[in-house]
């Protein structure tokens, strides 16, 4: 599940978004927290093109072309709509520009640390989220798959499994 849900995140062209190229962007974070509730210093980041806000809908269809993009686009509707849905898609999105190297060296960390953080506040904030297959129609709960992604990146979950 957690794979299939990864691979939502495949990098491609996405040049007709807002007339930007979203797959020209990098993550240069502007503050520790940055993606992770509460913070919403994401707002402030001038590499996100998101900063103003973005339609609920167009987020997955940025999420589904690019994650770097996908990090701006779900970090900005949490930073707006603080659910567990948004901290979850921010994590995951971290978690696979981290491990695909798109991360600056002097950000690797930042960006390891944020997902697994992020992750975890999907466990502590945000406990009963869920999120909805492509129909919209079938619920099923988050934190598991973020406890998951904790372990998956060789970290320790804080608490106890869902």
């Amino acid at each position: 599940m957690l794979l299939a849900l990864l691979l939502a995140c495949a990098d491609a062209p996405a040049s007709w978004y807002y007339g930007e190229d979203l797959t020209q962007l990098t993550i240069v974070p502007i503050d520790w927290d940055e993606g992770v509730y509460p913070n919403t210093s994401v707002l402030d980041d001038p590499n996100n093109p998101f900063a103003e806000g973005i339609d609920a809908e167009v987020k997955w269809e940025v999420l589904a072309t690019d994650c770097v993009a996908g990090y701006y686009a779900f970090a900005t509707t949490l930073a707006y709509q603080p659910t567990g849905e948004h901290q979850f898609y921010t994590a995951q999105c971290l978690q696979t520009v981290y491990d695909a190297g798109r991360l600056a060296p002097e950000d690797t960390y930042w960006g390891y640390t944020a997902a697994v953080r992020g992750y975890q506040v999907v466990l502590d904030a945000f406990r009963d989220s869920v999120t909805y297959d492509a129909t919209g129609t079938i619920a099923y709960p988050l934190a598991p798959l973020a406890y998951e992604a904790i372990l998956d990146m060789g970290a320790t979950p804080e608490g106890d499994a869902p």
